[in-house]
């Protein structure tokens, strides 16, 4: 097996959860389309946007952590390449499930102007 799939095959987990642990250092301050969980529901207003980040972060470090996890389950049942693709598309799986999850609770708790709901 080669070193680079190697790095490959143990990287995705632990980089998602190193950038996590970036983004929850340095938050995004103020709405921006650069930097952050943007959408439209979230831009609506400041008070979206910090409680989507802050959800969105929390979330995705628990992402971080099961993709860790289970890479390093597959490497040890799996051929490099199939652990390293399956990994990769349960990632994927999960951060779409992040939107998902993100988006219902910005429905539940601000109104479509983006003011909280009381």
């Amino acid at each position: 097996m080669s070193t680079a799939l190697l790095i490959s095959n143990l990287a995705i987990g632990p980089l998602l959860l190193v950038l996590t642990l970036i983004f929850k250092a340095f938050p995004p301050r103020k709405r921006n389309w650069l930097y952050g969980y943007r959408t439209t529901r979230s831009m609506k207003s400041q008070e979206a946007w910090d409680a989507s980040n802050k959800y969105s972060f929390e979330l995705m470090m628990w992402v971080g952590i099961i993709t860790t996890v289970l890479q390093i389950a597959l490497y040890f049942i799996f051929a490099p390449a199939t652990a390293l693709i399956t990994a990769a598309i349960v990632m994927c799986v999960l951060l779409v499930g992040i939107l998902i999850i993100v988006e219902k609770h910005l429905v539940d708790h601000f109104d479509s102007e983006g003011k909280p709901k009381q």
